[in-house]
């Protein structure tokens, strides 16, 4: 198994990892620890016992952690989507909308998490600002926001995915459909914002986000090629938005050794 070098891991990340990385945070040990345990009945166990022919089965607990175990992910995935589906979603098409920054900016969201949230409100007022100037009013859209780190290799690649309503109310409650998505303006307006951001942070100074702005390709990126007619389709885009780090099965034939 992958995980029986966790514990050497652990002892040589301080020397071989850290500086690459950063500091190791608590909750990776807390997480890997929890998943190790996930199934083991030493950890405990619920007995059920039918009360009819007096059966028995043991089941274990599992570690209901979100996004690292593939079988509790899965099982939290579908609960969300129908939870979505049935209480969240309104009866419009929807769009995913995928915002990528350039890789000269990502260093900055590696060694601090908290700006990841702020790179989804960025995101989010981009989008309600290309809304209301393609509307020429104020429109609140309908948004599922998950905030992604990684990319198909299991690289450093945070981005955001955005589950976004083909439209927004207005301050009176009525729904305006918007046409087709712009994502090159979106995505010079999304730019603009996260620049805003890290200057405001003290991380970049007002000359390199103008030196930025000017090149001929910045590295903002916006996709909204997938869209959603249906509260099913949009569901089963929202729960690839909030895919684990590693399926099951990926763990098992995609190169990653057990």
């Amino acid at each position: 198994m992958l995980f029986h070098y966790f514990d050497r891991f652990l002892a040589e990340y301080e020397g071989r990892f850290e500086k690459e990385y950063g500091f190791f945070r608590p909750i990776i040990k807390e997480v890997v620890e929890r998943y190790l345990d996930c199934g083991n009945p030493r950890c405990g166990f619920a007995r059920i016992r039918c009360p009819d022919c007096r059966a028995e089965h043991l089941l274990m607990f599992s570690c209901r952690t979100r996004g690292f175990c593939p079988s509790c992910h899965a099982k939290r995935l579908e609960e969300w989507g129908e939870w979505v589906r049935e209480t969240l979603l309104l009866d419009v098409p929807q769009r995913q909308v995928v915002f990528v920054i350039p890789k000269i900016l990502r260093l900055f969201f590696k060694y601090n998490r908290r700006l990841l949230g702020e790179l989804c409100r960025s995101a989010l007022r981009s989008l309600t600002r290309y809304f209301e100037v393609l509307d020429g009013s104020e429109l609140m859209p309908g948004v599922i926001a998950a905030i992604q780190t990684f990319g198909d290799r299991i690289n450093l690649h945070p981005h955001l995915h955005f589950l976004v309503t083909e439209g927004g109310v207005d301050e009176a409650g009525a729904f305006h459909k918007i046409p087709r998505i712009d994502d090159s303006r979106l995505a010079e307006l999304f730019g603009r914002e996260v620049l805003r951001l890290l200057v405001g942070q003290g991380l970049l100074s007002p000359e390199w986000a103008e030196r930025i702005l000017s090149w001929r390709h910045t590295g903002f990126n916006v996709h909204s090629r997938v869209r959603a007619k249906t509260k099913t389709e949009a569901e089963r885009v929202g729960k690839y938005m909030i895919r684990p780090l590693l399926s099951l099965g990926r763990r098992r034939t995609g190169g990653i050794p057990d």
